[in-house]
């Protein structure tokens, strides 16, 4: 993609570093982390009780918090590629994630003549490194662009193993003395974690806290379970299953941030100089709408992320952001605060400004995309309210005020026509403008394991 000119790349420098309090100098180690399937209402500096997230409740006491951030869709290519492209699905083309045919199954990869977040950095003298784990994820799937070092496999791993791979690629990128070189140069970490993700598991001792007859009654709780298998069992998921769900979930949850933890303290990432940011790629959804996991629509349980920016040296603490924002709008803010020029074309926009509280901008609607096999749906936030519209033979639409119906339980579309019709005018407008993803060939799997992992976990028929 060509970039911006020398006379843009040089106000877009001076900007990110007037926007840091007291022009703090650029950060020289900038840290990712996502989590898979993780609920914004489920950590516990959204709101969530009992305390889930007790370490990164801490950090968020000193960083700013997004209270209403949304990936642009409900699974994890699509939502992965646009965090790491800034780039809705329509146009960075990772929309369908594994397909089925007869003889062979295939994913479309993220294309190379994209510019990824690591590439980004890269090109400004970091080292990247990037450890995820989700065999969506996979290097030959285009995610290992820029990175200097990648955990290749991105193999479904408990955060114990994720962080073992952490210090492992840490060990390859800076040798036998990394634990006291590798924050002396500039360093760009991704580390992507998998565990709130089905088959939920019982975590002690925290399934203790959240479910106390678990120890007596395990049987009445779908642990350990793959999705597809919770699906066979429990055929008309309702409330009573999803509140057995609940506390599983929770576990996890408390599992990561307690490993996270450990391994944030053993490598100074709570440094008030380490530029942090945190969020996930999409929720889950425990029978609030008659179903269970993800990707089978749009609703806020599976949209909603968390999102906090942690970053002492330059930014401000203790801030609470309400204002709707986007996934995509992650590249173009890391981009700022790190004095680098993006990549043009990016279809987020910067959060610094937000965040400095000087942003006096109208607030912009944020969209999300979900594509066949899948439902094929689109859905706007603006202001209080939502709209999700089927795409092709049903065209549904329903719309959401969110002030009143946070669960999006009551439909409002037939007393607010006018309303329905601007804002599928607004997003209709917003989709014919996508810029079409490049081209790229799909990528066959051609591995008996990785296909039964990804079957087993109902991504696969």
């Amino acid at each position: 993609m060509k970039r911006f000119s020398k006379v843009t790349a040089v106000l877009w420098v001076v900007l990110g570093l007037v926007a840091a309090k007291g022009a703090a100098a650029p950060p020289s180690i900038v840290v990712l982390v996502s989590v898979d399937t993780l609920r914004a209402d489920f950590v516990s500096f959204d709101g969530h009780r009992p305390r889930t997230t007790p370490f990164m409740d801490t950090l968020a006491r000193q960083g700013i918090v997004f209270r209403t951030a949304y990936s642009t869709s409900s699974w994890t290519p699509p939502a992965m590629g646009s965090l790491l492209t800034g780039l809705y699905p329509t146009s960075h083309g990772v929309t369908t994630g594994n397909v089925q045919h007869v003889d062979r199954v295939e994913q479309p990869p993220l294309p190379r003549a994209l510019t990824t977040l690591a590439e980004m950095f890269h090109r400004a003298g970091y080292t990247t490194i990037g450890v995820p784990a989700n065999r969506h994820l996979m290097a030959r799937l285009g995610f290992a662009q820029g990175f200097d070092f990648y955990y290749r496999e991105a193999a479904f791993l408990p955060a114990v193993r994720v962080n073992d791979q952490v210090r492992k690629q840490l060990l390859l990128a800076f040798g036998p003395e990394w634990r006291k070189t590798w924050k002396r140069g500039k360093v760009f970490l991704w580390i992507h974690y998998f565990d709130p993700h089905d088959p939920y598991f019982a975590r002690h001792p925290w399934i203790d806290r959240y479910a106390p007859e678990y120890e007596e009654h395990p049987q009445d709780f779908p642990a350990n379970m793959v999705m597809k298998e919770i699906k066979r069992r429990f055929p008309h998921p309702d409330a009573a299953l999803g509140a057995r769900i609940r506390p599983l979930y929770e576990s996890e949850i408390s599992y990561w941030d307690a490993h996270f933890r450990r391994l944030a303290l053993q490598l100074g990432l709570n440094a008030p100089n380490v530029l942090l940011i945190f969020t996930a790629d999409h929720g889950e959804e425990m029978a609030e709408h008659g179903a269970l996991g993800h990707s089978q629509s749009l609703h806020e349980e599976l949209v909603r992320v968390p999102l906090l920016v942690r970053w002492p040296e330059g930014l401000p603490q203790g801030v609470t952001v309400m204002r709707p924002v986007s996934i995509v709008d992650i590249m173009p803010t890391m981009a700022q605060l790190a004095g680098i020029v993006p990549p043009r074309g990016l279809q987020g926009r910067s959060l610094v400004p937000l965040m400095m509280g000087k942003d006096r901008s109208p607030a912009r609607p944020v969209y999300m995309e979900l594509f066949p096999p899948k439902p094929h749906l689109l859905a706007i936030r603006s202001g209080p309210w939502k709209l999700i519209r089927g795409l092709g033979s049903s065209g549904r639409v329903a719309l959401y005020d969110l002030r009143t119906d946070p669960g999006e339980h009551h439909d409002v579309a037939s007393t607010h026509r006018k309303l329905v019709f601007r804002l599928q005018n607004t997003m209709a407008d917003w989709y014919r403008g996508l810029p079409p993803a490049p081209t790229a060939k799909p990528v066959p799997l051609r591995n008996k394991k990785i296909e039964e992992e990804l079957r087993s976990l109902g991504y696969l028929q």
